[in-house]
Parts: structure tokens; sequence; C-alpha cells
């Protein structure tokens, strides 16, 4: 095979850790797009069971799964980066031009990855979203790419809005990792994902370092999968993980945004601060005012490595007024999360 055909052929990585069937179901829609050239690398996170088996069983002998295992569960974050850093060692004559990453409970219609490519051949793009549906409710939407908000949050864009909503492509603030794109030269340029990182808010991360660097990300809705929404995150989901995530969101804004644009936006951050933890008091939603508490306290504990991880942050490229025209004033969203947890006493995603 040529360095030219190689280039052409596009590497689909889905992690699997103790959800066979999810896998198995992912993977087999995946194989009946054959809709652009492609390769599975399909990684066994050191499963409890017999996953691992039974996935060289099923798919040991397809031309177009590599199969691996990694000794020890490595998380999403370090379980990407091990394969991706071996994509980008290849050079850059054989490298492939595109990464596809897909969750394991994420189910491609036909078409998706090829919808993914044309997209990012035809806007340059280093990063390109795909219209995320939810499994058992396919009218509404789990993402549509990302939002940056001037409060520091990266947040999925049309969540538990309806599909139809969002048919059309847009520029975006970042990708779900569930479901997406990127350009192995971006990597190359930008770096993997944060090790700071295990499982949750690392695609975010990355999305908003690709963002200041000056890459162009973008939304392709005929890139539509079915997502089992929490179906991996609710393995591992408790008042940690909970915790370990709302520090995730304090470090990428500290870690990677100008000082100028901390100083405008420090009012907003601090009243929406003030906000979390009053309002959860007065509604008696003790756990969210702990994972809050919590969260500042883990936050101030580990400033110094936020220091030296801002240090050795990749290039800002886009002016501080970009910055601040692009981001999404807070209140908005909060009024109408205000209304959906607080009015209607849904949980919110550091209560489940």
């Amino acid at each position: 095979m040529t360095a030219s055909a190689r280039n052409t052929i596009v590497p689909v990585v889905v992690l699997n850790w103790n959800g066979l069937n999810d896998t198995i179901n992912c993977i087999d829609h995946l194989l009946a797009a054959k809709d652009v050239s492609l390769r599975v690398i399909l990684v066994d996170n050191a499963s409890d069971g017999d996953d691992y088996d039974q996935l060289k069983a099923r798919y040991g002998d397809n031309r177009l799964v590599e199969l691996r295992r990694n000794p020890e569960n490595l998380g999403f974050a370090l379980g990407m980066n091990r394969i991706l850093a071996e994509l980008l060692a290849t050079g850059p004559e054989q490298r492939p031009r595109y990464v596809a990453l897909l969750n394991n409970d994420a189910f491609p219609e036909p078409g998706w990855l090829a919808a993914l490519v044309e997209a990012a051949e035809s806007t340059g793009a280093g990063a390109v979203a795909s219209r995320m549906l939810r499994y058992d409710n396919p009218g509404l939407l789990d993402n549509a790419g990302h939002v940056f908000l001037n409060t520091g949050e990266v947040l999925p864009r049309g969540s538990a809005e309806p599909a139809a909503t969002f048919s059309e492509p847009a520029d975006v603030e970042g990708s779900c990792g569930g479901a997406c794109l990127l350009r192995l030269d971006m990597l190359q340029d930008i770096g993997l994902f944060d090790a700071f990182y295990s499982t949750g808010y690392e695609d975010a991360e990355l999305g908003l370092r690709a963002w200041l660097a000056g890459y162009r990300q973008v939304y392709q809705p005929a890139a539509q999968i079915r997502h089992k929404v929490g179906a991996s995150i609710d393995k591992i989901r408790d008042l940690d993980y909970a915790v370990t995530l709302q520090v995730n969101i304090h470090y990428a804004y500290f870690k990677l945004m100008p000082a100028s644009v901390i100083f405008w936006n420090m009012p907003w951050i601090m009243l929406k601060t003030l906000g979390m933890l009053i309002v959860p008091a007065l509604t008696g939603r003790w756990r969210l005012l702990k994972v809050q508490w919590l969260a500042l306290w883990r936050t101030a504990a580990r400033w110094p490595e936020i220091r030296r991880a801002r240090s050795n942050r990749a290039p800002i490229r886009i002016r501080r007024r970009e910055i601040l025209r692009r981001q999404e004033f807070f209140l908005g969203r909060y009024w109408r999360y205000f209304r959906r947890f607080v009015l209607g006493r849904e949980k919110t995603i550091f209560e489940r």
C-alpha cells in the first residue's frame, strides 16, 4: 500500500471497558456503513470479565479491526492518547490525515464518517463535531458541538433540545470526544489530551485549546449517531467523580485562558460561584452544595499544578477581543438551568 493510500484511511478508535454488548453494537454499526476507507482500532481498557476474549472471537479475523488490550484501565484520556501517539509517530508521509474517536455506546448511522471527512476537507477544520442524538429519544439532541461561557465552562451545545433545531452546519468551540473527527496535524501542534484528566472534560479542554490556538472547529449535522447518554460514565459516577468534574472545569479555564480575559470575566465567575453555593443551600440540595465546596477546596490545593500547566500551555493565536466576542454570556443559560434543575427539581450532572 502506498503512503498516499494509507493517508486516506481513517482510523476510528473505540475504547471498551465492561461494555461488551454496547461495543459489539457500535462496531457492527461502524463496519456496516462502508462509506469511507477505515480501520477500527478497538481497545479493551482492562475490562473485569472476558470482554477481550469475546471481542477477539468476533472480530479477530476481520482485517478492518485491530484489537488491543491494555493491562490496566487507563481511562478515556490516556487510553486514547496511547493510540494517538502511535499514529503521530508514524511520520508525516505515512500518517493519516484524520482520526475519528467514537464512544462504545455511540452507534453511527450510515454516512457518519464520510460526512465528518467531507466537512473537514471542505472547511479545513481541525475538528468536526457529530450530531449526537439521544438513543432512547432520537428527536432530542445530546450534543451538537461545544459552546464556551464567560464563566469558564465548556458545555454541550443543544443538549436536550429538539434535534431539528440544529440541522445546519456551524462553527463551534469544540466537539464531544464521543463522536468526532480530529486532524492529526492539529494534534501534532497543540498536543494530545491533557494527562491531568482521566474520564470527563478532557475533550472540552482539548477543544478549548484548539480554538485558542486558532483552529477552526465545525459541527456537521449530516454526521449522525445515536448515543446512550451516560452509559459509560454511569459505571464510575459517584461523589468523587462529580467533584473531580468540577475541578476539571476550573483547571481547564485557569490553565488556558489569557489573564486579561480572566480579569474581565472575574465578576461573572464570582457571581456564578456564589449562586452555585447559595441556591443549593436555600433549596436543600446538599449533595450539590458539597460538590461545589469540595471542588473549590481541591482546586485551591492544586493551584501550583495549574500554574505549572499554564506556563507550558499551547500557543494562543487568537486575539483577546475575539475570545470575548465568541464566549456566551452565562445568565440566559443559567436561567434555563434554574427552571430545569431548581424549579423542575431535576438532578444536575453533579447529583446523579
